[in-house]
């Protein structure tokens, strides 16, 4: 009886023990990984700040190709965010938000991981000559006896962000490589503000056309303060030897109760699986680009169902044209 009554006041001692040292425990963890990239900043932070990209380089997606992941908010950018579900316990279910960026540079994200974890990421990307250094970092706070897990947490998260790392290295170069990369997803219905116009086939006067259209719906969308949910998009309706058909187009995020004026007018972009090419380069290869991405289509049996349209994701003005990002869709 004596012994087990010693062994009770033991365990008893220890616990008392663990729950003292638990309340001096720091609770605060950190984890950051960097690597360097042999690419433009665009291009990378392009990866970043379009969630459907993650599972093209995430370790999480490839620990449950079957989990479901639920998109909302822009397409990219400020408030964009995704959930997922799945029945892998490694993967759970949780949510990630963009909640601040400064292009090409840094995106802050704020991640919840099943109800109780909460935490900070970043991603900054910073000039090293003709490379970048790309850092992904996360910190957040642990509740009481989940302090002890900081101990592991450096070396388990430190694990997934290498890899991802690498990943994102590994997507980014063989873009810089070949200016073009491939994705296959699902677009979500976008509602648009537009302007239909044609013009010859000359590059010079296709661009002055467009300029102007672009210019009209800019002017239009601040007078009304409209929300842009994605970049300017344009959308090919017909091209050959005797003229250029198109729609200028800006995303918005509401069309209730806008009158339009002019020539512009209110469309619906439906929801579509597509597939996506990325195209890293100058707008003056546009040719050449469109004939590769037809070859592609060939090649891997895909006919386009809806016509094809282009998404300018960088503004030309602020970056040099061979790191201009344009994401073209294919309807398939």
């Amino acid at each position: 009886m004596k012994v087990f009554k010693g062994l009770l006041i033991a365990i008893v001692s220890i616990f008392i023990l663990i729950l003292i040292i638990t309340v001096f425990l720091p609770s605060k963890y950190y984890v950051e990984r960097k690597i360097e990239i042999q690419a433009p900043a665009s291009i990378v932070y392009y990866l970043l700040d379009d969630f459907r990209n993650w599972k093209y380089w995430d370790t999480w997606w490839k620990l449950d190709t079957q989990q479901v992941r639920t998109y909302a908010g822009p397409l990219f950018g400020v408030n964009s965010k995704f959930s997922w579900k799945s029945k892998n316990k490694d993967v759970g279910e949780g949510e990630i938000q963009i909640v601040e960026e400064k292009p090409f540079e840094l995106i802050k994200l704020a991640l919840k991981f099943g109800k109780e974890m909460e935490s900070s990421n970043q991603f900054r990307i910073m000039q090293l000559g003709d490379k970048i250094l790309l850092t992904w970092s996360m910190e957040g706070e642990l509740k009481f006896l989940g302090k002890w897990f900081r101990f592991f947490m450096d070396d388990a998260i430190g694990k997934d962000f290498e890899i991802g790392l690498k990943n994102i290295k590994s997507l980014a170069e063989e873009i810089e490589k070949n200016n073009l990369l491939f994705f296959q997803d699902t677009l979500p219905e976008i509602k648009i503000i537009y302007i239909s116009d044609s013009s010859s086939i000359h590059p010079k006067e296709i661009a002055t056309k467009f300029s102007d259209a672009f210019e009209e719906l800019e002017s239009f969308s601040k007078a009304n303060n409209l929300h842009l949910v994605a970049g300017p998009i344009a959308i090919n309706r017909a091209y050959s030897e005797k003229g250029y058909k198109f729609d200028a187009c800006l995303p918005i995020e509401n069309v209730e109760n806008l009158q339009t004026q002019g020539r512009i007018k209110i469309g619906t972009i439906p929801k579509m699986f597509v597939l996506r090419a990325v195209y890293l380069g100058s707008y003056d290869r546009f040719q050449e680009i469109y004939q590769r991405i037809f070859k592609y289509m060939e090649d891997h049996k895909l006919a386009p169902k809806w016509n094809l349209f282009e998404m300018y994701y960088t503004d030309p003005m602020r970056v040099v044209q061979d790191d201009n990002v344009t994401v073209i869709y294919c309807p398939i």
